[in-house]
């Protein structure tokens, strides 16, 4: 084909938002989700194909005109597109910017939460311990911390932390123990009900496994909470924190 024939692709929309403080790209992103925009943030721009230009640049504008500078769930009629997304995103922002823990990082948080409490405590059992000193222990370890801070140590090293699917804040005291209750019941049949090896497991499966489908574990569902991201800049703590957007 004649190379003059050739037409090229639309040029990406680029609309930058380094003027945008962080309550407004909060509500910036709450504006594109509730449109179902397929987006990026490069370099203080967001980055979107040529067809949502006109999305993005109302998007942009309304976000910088906000006068409460407080982001909020957003859905407004006028503002929803009748497009739909490009790429549904694997975990999209929550209300206050923040993203769920990533599958990875859930495991890596339990790992280190096992070892330091649940093998010493299983381990205990077999040395002759009483099964109720351990049960407070396991219960004292993940429901204190949780109920005042949203996090256990696990989740403190790995940059994440338990909140109220409701508020996003830290679970209340029910919850906590809610949760705790659901996690650790393959560990309490063990020590009260002599459960074996193999059933504990498959117990065990049962909790979990839920999270890889929708980042949120039997017990999540049965206290109302999930786990989150630190910040909305991302974990923090051991590993790389994700380029906060600069206020310009």
């Amino acid at each position: 084909m004649d190379e003059r024939f050739r037409a090229e692709p639309p040029a990406p929309c680029r609309v930058s938002i380094d003027h945008l403080t962080p309550h407004q790209v909060i509500l910036l992103r709450t504006l594109l989700r509730s449109g179902e925009v397929p987006y990026g943030i490069v370099r203080g721009e967001i980055v979107a194909g040529a067809e949502w230009t006109d999305e993005i640049e109302k998007a942009v504008a309304w976000a910088s005109v906000d006068p409460s500078g407080e982001a909020d769930e957003f859905d407004d009629p006028e503002y929803r597109s009748n497009k739909k997304p490009l790429v549904k995103p694997p975990r999209p922002p929550l209300r206050d910017g923040r993203h769920q823990a990533t599958r990875l990082r859930r495991l890596s948080a339990g790992v280190v939460d096992e070892v330091l409490i649940g093998v010493p405590t299983l381990l205990a059992h077999r040395a002759g311990a009483a099964p109720w000193t351990g049960a407070v222990m396991h219960a004292v370890y993940y429901i204190v911390p949780t109920t005042w801070f949203g996090w256990s140590i696990g989740k403190l090293w790995t940059g994440v932390r338990v909140v109220d699917r409701t508020t996003l804040r830290p679970p209340s005291p029910t919850r906590a123990a809610a949760r705790w209750l659901v996690s650790a019941a393959p560990m309490l049949a063990a020590l009260f009900g002599g459960v074996n090896g193999n059933a504990m497991t498959v117990a065990v499966f049962a909790v979990y496994l839920p999270i890889v489908v929708d980042l949120r574990g039997a017990h999540d569902y049965a206290a109302g909470t999930m786990v989150a991201e630190r910040t909305t800049a991302g974990p923090g703590i051991w590993v790389r924190q994700r380029s906060a957007v600069k206020n310009g």
